[in-house]
Formats: structure tokens, sequence, C-alpha cells
């Protein structure tokens, strides 16, 4: 092999040993809020509060993501993006570390919205960096890897919490992550490139692109779309706990699947994205998304059934993440990359909110049996969204 193939080889190696780094702040990040899960019941005694009452720190989480993420980019005045880094999976150290030491509830509510607002803060600078450092034709799998560190924490976040606490205690969960997050402040240091400084952002001009329609419809997509998703991922075990085919011992396969899917459609859906671009993956996605979701009752009368269910839910579900977060940023200015992908991070945690929060609704009054009916409903929503953004963004570009 000639020598300049060789080196050629090895700087486009280099190149993504940054993107797997911010990776792995981002899976701290999913991490930290999926792990909550494996450690619930230990964790409610020990503070002396009700399990429904420590659920409610994932809740917390997720809505301190979702609506802190644009107040905290603009509040944090260092202005490079390789500094913003450092600050915001440094201080996830310090937030685990604190939610590890919490000696009352209002400390650990404390702690997770703090790791919330911190995580919203890294998450969205990652995937712009990300997409940054490598060629204009890989940004989708660099935004897949920044997703693939979430992804992961899905099939690793509970059983991750249930193994460490049985070996220690649930507290030496949120030290592991705390330790993860060291390893990976370590290597931003080391690899992520300074780059330019950037402007100061005033929080006007961060929700300044609201004003426009197809941001706006844009983020309505993620918004339906993970509502669909978490509402049933939030209360999968009571979904088929409760179908005679299935039953509550295969409940953790049926996750574990899950988040396999959700790997081989972040790595492929990226891919298609790369050769495709990303509407045709993301309508595709969110249609096969919505007809699987549709077919859920049918797919419980049998363990087989249920586990391609659940496989197909999780490619077609985390495979259209990173095309939407591509088609965010497709035409838009470098600049506004970090800002609509922190919008578009808020919608995410947004929509798991109410994921969860209209699940809970539906099995209160109706059964968890019922909550494919609304699911499917969200998700054909988020299919007529995108379609409806299609048409503005079009109009928009052709209009004189």
């Amino acid at each position: 092999m000639p020598s300049e193939t060789i080196a050629a080889s090895s700087r486009a190696t280099a190149r993504w040993v940054p993107v797997v780094i911010l990776a792995l702040g981002a899976f701290c990040a999913g991490t930290d809020n999926y792990l909550v899960a494996g450690v619930l019941f230990p964790m409610a005694h020990d503070l002396r509060m009700s399990v429904a009452g420590a659920g409610l720190f994932v809740t917390a989480y997720s809505l301190a993501y979702a609506l802190g993420s644009p107040a905290v980019m603009t509040l944090v005045r260092v202005r490079s993006p390789r500094r913003l880094l450092l600050v915001s999976i440094a201080l996830f150290v310090v937030v685990n570390v604190l939610a590890a030491a919490a000696w009352a509830p209002w400390v650990m509510a404390v702690a997770r919205i703090a790791a919330g607002c911190v995580a919203g803060l890294y998450v969205p600078l990652a995937g712009a960096a990300a997409a940054g450092m490598v060629p204009a034709d890989r940004r989708g799998r660099a935004l897949a890897m920044i997703m693939g560190g979430i992804s992961i924490a899905t099939l690793a976040g509970v059983p991750l919490g249930v193994w460490i606490t049985s070996l220690s205690s649930w507290r030496m969960a949120f030290v592991f992550v705390a330790a993860v997050a060291v390893v990976a402040t370590i290597g931003v240091a080391l690899s992520v490139p300074a780059g330019g400084a950037t402007p100061a952002v005033s929080l006007r001009e961060r929700v300044a692109p609201l004003r426009r329609p197809d941001v706006l419809l844009g983020l309505a997509v993620t918004v339906a779309g993970m509502t669909a998703g978490l509402m049933v991922y939030t209360y999968v075990g009571p979904i088929f706990a409760a179908a005679p085919a299935v039953g509550a011992g295969f409940v953790g396969l049926l996750i574990m699947a899950h988040g396999f899917g959700a790997l081989i459609g972040l790595w492929r859906g990226s891919m298609l994205v790369d050769r495709f671009g990303a509407r045709p993956v993301l309508l595709g996605c969110l249609t096969v998304f919505t007809v699987n979701l549709a077919l859920q009752p049918l797919a419980a009368r049998s363990l087989a059934s249920a586990i391609v269910f659940v496989i197909l839910w999780g490619v077609v579900g985390w495979a259209f993440l990173p095309a939407q977060q591509h088609s965010m940023i497709a035409d838009a200015p470098p600049k506004l990359s970090p800002m609509l992908l922190s919008l578009n991070g808020s919608a995410m945690y947004l929509g798991a909110a109410l994921g969860s929060a209209v699940g809970g609704a539906v099995i209160a009054g109706l059964g968890a049996d019922h909550i494919w009916l609304f699911a499917t409903a969200f998700a054909a929503v988020s299919v007529l969204l995108s379609l409806i953004r299609h048409r503005v963004t079009t109009f928009s570009s052709t209009r004189p």
C-alpha cells in the first residue's frame, strides 16, 4: 500500500477519534437519565419517599433538559466551543457526585435538574462539533455517533444500574457515571480542536429561529415522534407484562432487543441520510414507525412477534433521529447549528416528558392495552407535520 494511502487513512481515522470521545460524553448524559429506572426502588427506600415520587426525578431531568438548554447556553459566558464542551462535561462529574451523595429528596431533585441542564448544554454542542469535524457527506454518521452514545445508554442504562446496585449500592451507579465523565473530560481536552470563538448570543437571538415556520414545524415533528416512542418505551413493562403470550419475565429481553434495533437504526439510518438525504429517510422511518405502532396489539400475541415489533421499533424510531437532526441544520448557516440542535434536543426531551405523562394518564384511565392507540396517533401526526414542513420549505426556497 503506498505511503500516501496509509497517511490518508491515518488522517481519516484520527478525524473520528474526537467524535468518539464526544459520543462517550453523550453516553454519560443518556445513562444518567435511564439508569434511574434501574435504581428506583432502593433509591426511594433510602431517601424515604414513594417509588412514584422517585420516578419524578426522571421527569425533572427531562424537563430541565427541554426547558433549560436554551437558557443555559445563553447564560454560560465561555465563548470557545471546546471550552464550553469541557465546562459542561466537567460539570456533569460534579452533579453526579452530588446525586451519589444525596441525603434528602430535595438534594437529589437539585442534582437531577442540574444534570438535565448540563446535558442540554453538552449534547447539542457535541453534535455541532462532531458535524463540523467531518466532511459534509459524513455529517449524518457523525451525528449518529453522538446519538449512538444515548442509544447505547437506552440499551445499557437500566441493567447497568441494577448490576452496580447489586454489587454495592445505588449511589455507586452515579459514581460510575461521574467516573466515565472524567474520562470524557480528559478525552475532550486532548482530542477536540479548539476551533474559533463563538459570538455572544442573547436568549432572544437563540430562540429567534422559532419564528421560522420550517423550524417550528421541524421541532413539532420531533416532539410528536418522541412522544409516540417514549409513551411505549416508558410503559413497555405494563404493556407486555399483561400479555399472556409474553409476561413480565421477558420484559428485560424486549428492552434489550429494542436497544439492539436502536443501534442498527442509528448506524444504517445515518448511512442512508448521507446517501439519499434526510427527507426520504425521515418520511420512510416515520411511516414505518406509525404502521408498526398500529400493529402492536398483534405483536403481543407471541414472544417472537413482540421481539420483531420492538426491534423494528428501535430501528426506525432511532434512524429517525439523525435524519431529523440533519434536516434541521442542512440549509442553516454554521453559526446557527448549535442553536438549532439545542432546540431540537429540547424538543426531544419535551416529547419524552409528554410521552411518559400521556402514557401514565392512559394507563390510569383506560389501561396499558390502550397506549398503542395514542402512540399511533402521535406518530401519524409526526408524518403529517413532516409532509407539511417539506411543502413550507419548498415554497420558501422557490419564492422570489
